[in-house]
């Protein structure tokens, strides 16, 4: 029988949360059968003290028996004798513990989920406070629940078959404690922001003024912060971010605010179609978005990043031990992946309209299909670039072979084809989820129908005019890109006499 898909996560949850806790409870009622049965062989029929009638008549039982010792003051003989029953008790107080704890988590995830529901300031404040209390509960869970497998499982094999695998339960114990650190390790790593790394070259305010004035102007209009920082990276990519940002190949790390400018993009826009961008960008830094971005966003993104990290098999007993925290972290997420995906598309549009007003609506119209129509060529540069470093050589300006590759395409390109692809089509960005590119085009007033191959045209004048010495930065960003490319391992490089 094919279970529907719809049942297999609920049935992932409840066996994670309640397996090891049912198991307690069975191995304790095992082992009180167990004792019971030693108890009254012991007396019938081993010391001869009752018949079996008279010891049915007196309902007695190991556990009443060690009660009433217990109640008459505890001795050492007394706690001796009764040990096993203590045994037996400490396992069902642990088991109902655990499973205390295990509604108690979902009591929280799902409550923080009804109660922030689709609010944007409820679910910047709550989140964060709601995922280390999961993580830090769930970490404890996972030690417990370790603890009282391994136990239970010792005791049903060494008492049924007489057997023990040793080496399986101690994996399974020494995973939980790496299973429990990495828990750990993550919930005190989500009190302090974890820099984001990006391959990109910071722009100072002395050495670009034309640049910072254009932005800075664009974020007055918008009443929104203006960006502390300005990085320039060479993929179609535009985004902004309070988090704090470490630069791949320099050590350095910005903090306060922010923006990434895509200086191969700005190749591609007119100074309209720009502000267009940055407009939109800078609409996350104004109203209940900054705290948003602030809060929320990096807090989600780390969650994926835990829960990716606890996902990784290794095929062995391990995997056991680190189910329950991987199926509560992806519980975790996609509880709140729809509040994300809701919040997240809504901010884009209200975002989409600070770029009308920073510029309009036809030239952020004609920049989304630009970063949509063109993206695809950086997948085409990388791997060419890939193929030009193994062979020993690399492209001196990725940005203007970016350029190149976007003007020949275009050139070769059926429109109609490619129009009717690119309405569902959505921009790539580090934490955020872009609603598709046809709803945001309806959201602007204009559709894809309303636009020609014309419209998307390289510009006479572009917006790179604005950055100062732009050939130079974007060769250095080669380079970079190139360190980038060995440092992932995505190519070998052959060495060189």
């Amino acid at each position: 029988m094919k279970l529907h898909p719809r049942l297999k996560a609920p049935l992932a949850l409840f066996i994670c949360l309640f397996f090891v806790p049912i198991l307690g409870l069975l191995t304790a009622r095992y082992m009180a059968n167990e004792l019971e049965g030693q108890f009254h062989d012991s007396i019938v029929f081993t010391q001869r003290l009752l018949s079996d009638e008279d010891y049915k008549q007196r309902q007695l039982s190991y556990a009443s028996v060690c009660s009433k010792m217990e109640a008459a003051g505890a001795t050492a003989e007394t706690k001796a004798v009764c040990s096993p029953a203590d045994e037996v008790a400490l396992v069902d107080l642990s088991s109902w513990t655990l499973g205390a704890l295990g509604i108690s988590i979902l009591f929280l995830i799902y409550g923080a989920r009804w109660f922030t529901g689709t609010n944007r300031a409820r679910l910047s404040w709550t989140f964060g406070l709601v995922v280390r209390a999961v993580m830090l509960l769930l970490a404890i869970a996972v030690l417990g629940q370790a603890a009282l497998f391994v136990f239970s499982v010792y005791t049903l094999e060494s008492t049924a078959i007489h057997r023990v695998h040793g080496v399986l339960l101690g994996t399974i114990a020494v995973a939980a404690i790496a299973a429990c650190w990495s828990l750990l390790r993550f919930t005190f790593g989500l009190f302090k922001s974890q820099p984001m790394l990006v391959k990109a070259i910071a722009l100072s305010r002395d050495e670009q003024p034309e640049l910072y004035a254009f932005v800075d102007d664009i974020a007055n209009r918008l009443n929104a912060q203006s960006p502390k920082n300005i990085i320039a990276g060479i993929e179609p990519n535009f985004f902004v971010t309070a988090s704090p940002i470490n630069l791949f190949g320099h050590d350095r790390t910005l903090t306060n605010e922010t923006l990434f400018i895509s200086l191969a993009m700005m190749r591609l826009f007119d100074k309209r179609e720009f502000a267009a961008v940055v407009g939109h960008e800078l609409g996350h830094f104004r109203g209940d978005d900054t705290t948003y971005s602030m809060r929320f966003a990096p807090t989600y993104a780390r969650l994926g990043k835990a829960w990716t990290a606890m996902s990784v098999q290794s095929g062995g007993a391990a995997d056991i031990a680190r189910l329950p925290a991987m199926v509560m972290l992806g519980t975790c997420w996609n509880v709140f992946a729809s509040a994300e995906r809701t919040i997240g598309r809504e901010r884009e549009l209200l975002a989409d309209k600070a770029g009308a007003e920073a510029s309009d609506s036809p030239s952020l119209a004609r920049a989304l299909v630009k970063i949509s129509t063109h993206a695809v060529q950086w997948g085409h540069l990388t791997r060419a670039h890939i193929d030009q470093l193994a062979e020993g050589r690399t492209f001196t300006n990725l940005s203007t072979t970016f350029e190149d590759g976007c003007r020949t395409a275009l050139g070769a390109m059926d429109w109609k084809a490619a129009r009717d692809a690119l309405g569902s089509s959505t921009q790539a960005h580090p934490v955020d989820t872009h609603p598709p590119l046809s709803q945001r085009l309806d959201n602007l007033g204009t559709s894809l129908d309303e636009l020609d191959v014309s419209d998307i045209a390289l510009p006479v004048e572009a917006s790179i005019e604005l950055v100062r010495l732009p050939e130079e930065i974007e060769k250095q960003l080669s380079v970079l890109e190139a360190q980038w490319l060995v440092a992932i391992r995505a190519v070998v490089v052959p060495q060189t006499e």
